[in-house]
């Protein structure tokens, strides 16, 4: 009996082996099914969550434009800098260069770094190379967008590639509308020295662009704000970009802040002076009332462009 009840017990035992090759090939083959199903759903949450973020940032840029406009009865200029030969094309200017994303620096819980700034004195001195470099290499998260390059610092070069200095990245520019870049009067929001009133958009605020997404993987720049003698390229991640032919297609000083728009909605394939976004989606842009609005392939060239325009008077119909 002993030996009997020995023998059965045994026998239980041995019906709990492990699985066989072919159940462990069936639970791998639905785990891969299972994560194969839920990576785009994943990929797509965190695109979301990139893209909300970005949105977070412009929406903090339009309620620091309005506080500098309550205060000062005018936005801020595009970048101010002193004209000396306005018949060239570009200009010849001589600076200090500083941006609208430097003037909202306080309404953007960045008053410290405000507080560093002498705007009277040049973004970048070549005499005086380490003026205000804790200023340029300064990272604004607010001025990254999430879905762009890492904050990091990004070299800003001459038209021969020569480094100038390092400045800390921007994944934003401001709009001066659908003119060329030195036309006046211009027609946008934002230009070299400008002083608009939320007055002066006869368009309605509600249907006029301030800014908009143009990440640091198409175009590097910071945003300090505008220096004599710099050139915008394509970076290197850039789809356009020729390492054969690194300068090709490059654009002025005034397009490290400003982007006019002429020919297109955002692409990968326009120009460096170009805005365009990280997010498959479309590219985001900030109206001039506070609220944000997505620009995609499928929008009207004619809409985005009448979208740029501050009093062109244009009868547009969005969503």
């Amino acid at each position: 009996m002993k030996a009997g009840f020995s023998k059965k017990r045994s026998s239980r035992h041995g019906s709990r082996g492990g699985f066989t090759l072919v159940e462990l090939l069936v639970v791998i083959a639905i785990v891969g099914v299972l994560i194969g199903l839920l990576l785009p759903a994943v990929q797509s949450a965190r695109g979301a969550a990139r893209r909300m973020s970005s949105l977070n940032n412009l929406k903090q840029m339009g309620l620091a434009l309005h506080a500098y406009h309550d205060g000062k009865r005018r936005l801020p200029p595009g970048f101010t800098s002193t004209v000396t030969d306005a018949s060239t094309n570009p200009v010849t200017e001589t600076g200090p260069g500083w941006s609208l994303f430097a003037e909202i620096l306080p309404f953007m819980e960045e008053a410290s770094l405000y507080g560093q700034i002498n705007f009277s004195r040049r973004i970048y001195d070549p005499s005086s190379p380490s003026d205000n470099q804790s200023v340029r290499e300064s990272i604004v998260s607010a001025y990254v967008d999430p879905g762009d390059t890492p904050p990091k610092l990004i070299d800003v070069k001459d038209a021969g590639q020569n480094l100038m200095f390092k400045s800390a990245v921007c994944s934003y520019a401001a709009c001066l509308g659908t003119g060329a870049y030195e036309e006046l009067p211009f027609n946008g929001v934002f230009h070299r020295n400008s002083k608009i009133r939320l007055d002066d958009i006869n368009d309605g605020t509600s249907k006029t662009i301030g800014i908009g997404e143009r990440m640091s993987r198409h175009t590097q720049s910071g945003w300090v704000g505008v220096t004599p003698g710099q050139t915008l390229f394509y970076a290197p991640e850039s789809p356009r970009f020729d390492p054969a032919n690194p300068t090709l297609n490059n654009r002025p000083a005034i397009t490290a802040t400003l982007v006019h728009v002429r020919s297109s909605v955002p692409s990968l394939q326009g120009s460096p002076g170009g805005f365009i976004g990280p997010h498959t989606a479309g590219t985001q842009f900030l109206n001039m009332d506070g609220s944000c609005r997505l620009i995609n392939a499928e929008t009207s060239t004619d809409v985005f462009k009448a979208l740029c325009t501050r009093a062109g008077g244009e009868l547009v119909t969005v969503e």
